[in-house]
């Protein structure tokens, strides 16, 4: 998490039993809040919803992990709920955290939305955007270079069967994206997934110099 972390608005923590906890909050019309759901007992779930219980966001999976978060405006001041539960059913402790957003959360959730729309290029722009504002988020890199994968498949379609059909520029700016996440997973412990992205990054490299 960036190191500008805004106070808490929620932070608990406590046991799914046997499968679902809700909790609620008071928000502002136009507030954007990050709400973060943790656990090592348990794939958690999240979802945001209204005080009338109608979905407003939803997350299972994020940032490579089984952890869940959620970055949303809210659209209305009121009470809002927050639901906390795991995907197989099996219950375990867990950590919840909601607080107002930071300025680099809200670039990256505006980045997968774009992407999540096909909106490739505008999201390569975004994630950049992201990455201005804190260039030590690994995640941003993997959002950007995927991005810019989907781009070129939206391009050239069939037409591409590997990565020595990727245009140099492309394929040069994902083996950096990935290297560049590598080092920063790496430094943060994640071995495993660190070598898995440097192992993309050399696939990619054994393109070519491309077009």
């Amino acid at each position: 998490m960036p190191a500008q972390a805004q106070p808490a608005i929620i932070e608990t923590g406590g046991t799914i039993v046997p499968a679902e906890s809700v909790h609620t909050f008071e928000g502002q019309a136009g507030q954007v809040v990050t709400i973060t759901l943790e656990s090592e007992d348990f794939d958690p779930v999240l979802t945001l919803q209204n005080a009338a219980g109608e979905e407003i966001a939803f997350n299972d999976d994020f940032g490579g992990s089984l952890n869940s978060r959620i970055v949303a405006e809210l659209p209305a001041s009121g009470t809002y709920r927050v639901v906390a539960r795991s995907y197989s059913g099996n219950g375990g402790d867990f950590s919840l955290t909601v607080r107002l957003a930071t300025e680099f959360e809200m670039a990256l959730a505006k980045a997968d939305s774009l992407t999540n729309e096909g909106r490739y290029s505008d999201a390569i722009a975004a994630y950049t955007a992201a990455i201005a504002l804190d260039p030590n988020q690994a995640i941003s890199y993997l959002g950007r270079a995927q991005a810019t994968l989907s781009q070129v498949y939206m391009d050239q379609g069939e037409t591409m069967e590997g990565p020595e059909d990727i245009p140099a520029a492309a394929r040069q700016s994902m083996i950096t994206d990935f290297e560049t996440a590598a080092d920063l997973l790496e430094a943060d412990g994640d071995i495993n997934w660190a070598m898995s992205l440097r192992e993309q990054a050399a696939f990619l490299q054994g393109g070519g110099e491309g077009n």
